[in-house]
């Protein structure tokens, strides 16, 4: 039985996607059969850092869990202004500035970092899990015990700053989400990983086929956080463009997820719904005809996957090279790179169902093959035999 630390930002139970939700998955298999502990901050919202849990030590189904307090919240105009800045200066930006900046980026919990120097030799290997935030850059420096980093890469400004060189060397070994992650990865640093780990997350096989005759079907949904940096202000325009040019007030489009930093258009044929539960969501996800991701920056992407999952076919924006790549591979769905294209690529599905009904089959082929929570246990179990070495 291993002894295994788990360095995160946020840690959070019942996590519908994204970092968070890889971090309890790896969490909970792992403690199966080792001694799992995560270090985490007391924020629940990414957004603002604000403390909400209670610091101190839990244990939770077998896991360990030490909160630290976050010492600032979040100003988001005031760091998106320090970034400005810092990227201005280039390689001339000082490491003051930078600092200043992984500050603001947070969750900024010096007690964590502390705690994790100081008592790294009661754990025989560590997982750190998201390149961007500050318990990570902070911590790596000050590791002696093997470790891995889960860097959950986006292609995205902050990670041209000099201080995220500390999570980067080809000494280091890494767990990427998706080969595309990995090429991005070395596209940007420059440099060759002589040891990394293919691995993602799991999807729970919850399918049900609740809707049999579904093939006439006209919702798209949507499934996560509203806001600019996952790309909803260009669907909405694309939609409604699409819309524009079909003349057809048979297809809406329905946003599953909490709305930030944003507006939201005023649309008989776009509907928001908040936040739902995951019955909720499987439901929705049953009764439509295809799962849209505008992101552009995805290292993984489990909402494709819940939808494939479900033998729904998915269209995604091209940009992302994660989710282009998951497409290729799985023959499950198509992309977009601009407006036309994407009033093609819709047209082409909607009018060709038997296509896109076995595009759907196909996804869920393909997420029952790689990441399913067996698939997910034995390549789990290989990276941490190889770290004990």
């Amino acid at each position: 039985m291993a002894k295994i630390l788990i360095i995160t930002a946020r840690f959070l139970e019942n996590a519908s996607g994204g970092a968070e939700k890889l971090a309890h998955d790896y969490a909970s298999i792992l403690s199966e059969s080792n001694d799992v502990t995560v270090c985490t901050s007391c924020a629940k919202d990414y957004v603002s850092w604000k403390n909400e849990f209670q610091k101190g030590q839990n244990l939770e189904n077998q896991i360990r869990i030490i909160r630290f307090p976050v010492n600032q919240t979040r100003n988001m105009v005031k760091m998106n202004r320090i970034l400005n800045q810092c990227l201005e200066k280039g390689d001339s930006v000082s490491e003051k500035e930078q600092f200043e900046f992984l500050k603001e980026q947070g969750p900024y919990c010096p007690d964590l970092v502390d705690y994790i120097t100081k008592e790294q030799n009661h754990f025989d290997i560590a997982i750190l899990i998201g390149y961007l935030y500050y318990p990570v850059v902070a911590s790596i420096p000050n590791l002696k015990i093997p470790f891995v980093i889960v860097p959950t890469f986006h292609d995205e400004p902050p990670f041209r700053l000099p201080i995220y060189k500390k999570t980067y060397s080809n000494n280091f070994i890494y767990s990427f989400n998706a080969p595309e992650e990995l090429v991005v990865y070395e596209n940007n640093t420059k440099q060759r990983v002589q040891s990394y780990f293919l691995i993602g997350t799991y999807i729970n096989d919850t399918f049900k086929n609740i809707n049999p005759n579904n093939n006439n079907a006209n919702q798209l949904i949507t499934i996560g956080r509203i806001e600019p940096a996952k790309g909803f202000p260009e669907l909405f325009e694309f939609f409604q463009n699409w819309n524009l040019y079909s003349h057809r007030s048979d297809v809406s489009l329905k946003c599953l997820g909490s709305i930030a930093s944003m507006e939201i258009p005023k649309d008989p044929l776009i509907v928001f719904t908040g936040f739902v539960s995951e019955e909720e969501k499987i439901t929705e996800i049953q009764k439509s005809f295809l799962l849209l991701n505008p992101s552009a920056y995805e290292s993984f992407s489990i909402s494709i996957m819940e939808a494939w999952i479900q033998e729904k076919p998915v269209l995604v924006n091209a940009k992302s090279s994660v989710m282009h790549g998951h497409c290729l591979r799985s023959q499950g769905g198509l992309f977009y790179s601009d407006s036309l294209s994407f009033q093609r690529t819709l047209d082409f599905l909607l009018e060709n169902r038997k296509i896109a009904n076995r595009m759907g089959q196909n996804g869920r082929q393909y997420v029952l093959a790689n990441f399913s929570k067996d698939v997910i246990r034995n390549k789990l179990n290989q990276m941490v035999s190889m770290l004990l070495g």
